[in-house]
């Protein structure tokens, strides 16, 4: 089942998944052919949790293991590594396995850790290569040309600082192409999902110039209320987190754990400016966890 507390832009990926599998497997490469049973996953026994697991139904084929990144997350190559690992044993798999991390921007990836882990000597060494996609790499047309259902995805194709009037442009012809590719149910959730990722990308379009652009209240649906929320959570989380960086370059993994858990956007704001103000990371740890009145 879905993952909770953090999920934001990660659990609109599940749910396109789950609309458009055979257009995501065509992303990460997956030769049609197979049927495959998707599923988001939280692996037994340790705190580590793949976005989602795609098992080809009839055996054969490749079982894949999804990560998808809109955010900076330093240690992402090593939680991949540890999910192939768990799953592979719990599973009692021990090949055939496709790890994919799908990062929205080109920074995500490059800011990234390289999975290398050896010890002192250099003589033992454990390395790991994972197949990596940048949506920011792929034109509209390129993705449109992969599958036309990926077109949720298709505000990740566009440079951040895209005019906005060319932005309203693209994101209504974006919605019509969603509303003629899904029934109507479907058609509402998906568009929901693209106002989330437009979201996501363009982290200065407010709530009412998506609504125009998509001519889609997000309050028509409480589906469309929860992902807004969440999109609102994951970005004022980032803010926090990413303030800490500039001003103290290497935050703790606690910390940033810390940070994620939180769901109170009061208590974000706040620490939003005390991550600008404080003189020391551990100045931080104090207000982070100061008593909420």
């Amino acid at each position: 089942m879905p993952k909770s507390g953090t999920r934001g832009s990660d659990e609109a990926f599940y749910r396109l998944v789950k609309a458009a599998s055979e257009a995501v497997l065509k992303l990460v490469g997956v030769a049609p052919g197979p049927e495959y049973h998707i599923h988001a996953d939280t692996l037994k026994a340790k705190r580590v949790s793949p976005d989602i697991v795609a098992i080809p139904s009839t055996g054969a084929g490749d079982t894949v293991i999804m990560e998808f990144r809109g955010y900076h997350d330093p240690f992402i190559r090593y939680r991949m590594a540890a999910n192939i690992a768990l799953y592979c044993s719990q599973e009692e798999q021990a090949s055939a396995v496709l790890p994919v991390i799908i990062f929205t921007e080109r920074s995500l990836g490059l800011r990234a850790l390289p999975f290398n882990v050896s010890d002192s000597t250099g003589e033992y060494r454990l390395q790991g290569r994972f197949k990596e996609i940048t949506l920011e790499d792929y034109t509209e047309e390129q993705l449109l040309a992969l599958d036309p259902r990926l077109v949720v995805l298709a505000p990740y194709t566009l440079p951040t600082d895209t005019d906005k009037e060319e932005l309203g442009r693209r994101a209504h012809g974006w919605g019509d192409l969603v509303r003629k590719l899904y029934p109507d149910e479907q058609s509402r959730d998906q568009v929901d999902l693209l106002a989330l990722f437009l979201l996501n990308r363009f982290r200065k379009l407010t709530r009412e110039e998506v609504v125009a652009m998509l001519n889609f209240d997000l309050a028509d649906t409480v589906a469309g209320q929860d992902i807004f929320k969440l999109g609102a959570l994951q970005n004022a989380r980032e803010a926090v987190i990413e303030n800490l960086e500039v001003r103290f370059g290497r935050v703790p993994n606690e910390i940033i754990d810390a940070v994620k858990e939180l769901v109170d956007p009061s208590q974000l704001k706040a620490l939003h400016k005390q991550a600008a103000l404080v003189k020391s990371i551990d100045e931080f740890v104090v207000a982070l966890h100061q008593p909420r009145s």
